[in-house]
């Protein structure tokens, strides 16, 4: 039985597990090199204490470069991470997870991208500040509410990712995702 998105559920089910294996099979080649993924599952973001600025930036630039390498755009690459971190999901899941083109889908209707201003301010009318790109805003959000889903489900579904990821892709508005 085939959904709104074109996608059936086992094939949504498929590619979150998929996603999930590509993160464990890249964690597992890193593991020999650096350390820096933590220790366990390391799904969520991992607590960066003792961690100097060299190393953490070092982790930016490698999760950037493994977007790029795969054709990602920087733009997008670089909101991943930042989302990512934001939200408290490692951003090397959060990479896989927009590699493999799963997330929550956007409105339909779409996002507003006029500024938002106090109506009181009658000295600074709307038009006078240039409106946000309505993509980078949509993609930004996209990226935030898919990896917050995300990290709800794999707090709730503690010890078990691959049954968080199951029930990330039966969620109702979870497809394929252009970002």
């Amino acid at each position: 039985m085939a959904d709104l998105t074109g996608w059936d559920m086992t094939e949504r089910e498929l590619r979150a597990e998929h996603a999930l294996n590509a993160y464990r099979e890249r964690r597992r080649l890193r593991r020999g090199e650096d350390t820096w993924f933590g220790s366990g599952e390391g799904l969520l973001e991992m607590a960066e204490q003792g961690l100097d600025t060299d190393a953490l930036s070092r982790r930016r630039l490698d999760v950037i470069q493994d977007a790029l390498d795969v054709g990602m755009g920087d733009e997008l690459a670089e909101m991943l991470y930042d989302v990512a971190r934001e939200e408290g999901l490692d951003p090397v899941l959060a990479f896989e997870l927009v590699r493999c083109g799963m997330g929550v889908l956007p409105p339909s209707d779409g996002v507003e991208n006029a500024p938002v201003f106090a109506t009181t301010d009658k000295y600074r009318p709307e038009w006078l500040e240039s409106p946000v790109d309505p993509d980078s805003m949509l993609r930004e959000r996209t990226l935030r509410v898919s990896f917050r889903r995300l990290r709800g489900l794999l707090e709730q579904h503690t010890g078990d990712a691959t049954e968080a990821f199951r029930a990330f892709a039966r969620e109702p508005d979870v497809g394929p995702v252009g970002y």
